[in-house]
């Protein structure tokens, strides 16, 4: 089996895999943490943000001990536009799994949304859109999440 994450195959293409095991899974055990945690990720992913927020939200309820599942609360939040919270969480994992191998991740994902946040200001003051030059850098999902943060930020 293919993990999306790892896949030979171009990620479209194995997305919607990914999801409806995650569903599975979470149908399986609905008090399965990691479960929530990765259908939220792949819920982010396809676009869905409150629902993958609500969704993290479920797994670090269930379990509000594990780092990778307030990591991924704090991933589909900095996606979903609420930058703050997503910072605290992002550290919070830090701290509670400081030898975690994915903490080089959460780090990664911490100054993407501290990138995000400085280019929301670099807007053309005629159009308000994000320059030029800006768009130019940034694949199409990323300029959509930088328009979305830039929208909950003010």
């Amino acid at each position: 089996m293919e993990i999306w994450h790892f896949s030979t195959r171009p990620f479209s293409e194995v997305q919607g895999t990914a999801r409806e095991e995650a569903q599975i899974a979470v149908s399986l055990d609905d008090k399965d943490a990691m479960a929530h945690a990765v259908l939220a990720h792949m819920m982010m992913w396809g676009g869905e943000w409150e629902a993958a927020i609500a969704e993290a939200r479920t797994a670090v309820a269930l379990n509000p001990n594990s780092a990778f599942v307030i990591s991924m609360l704090g991933c589909v939040l900095g996606f979903g536009g609420y930058r703050e919270e997503a910072l605290e969480r992002l550290q919070q994992a830090m701290r509670a799994s400081p030898h975690d191998l994915l903490i080089w991740l959460w780090s990664i994902w911490r100054a993407l949304l501290q990138f995000f946040h400085a280019i929301s200001s670099l807007r053309c003051r005629h159009c308000a859109k994000l320059s030029a030059c800006v768009r130019a850098m940034l694949p199409l999902r990323i300029r959509r999440c930088v328009a979305r943060s830039s929208r909950a930020i003010g």
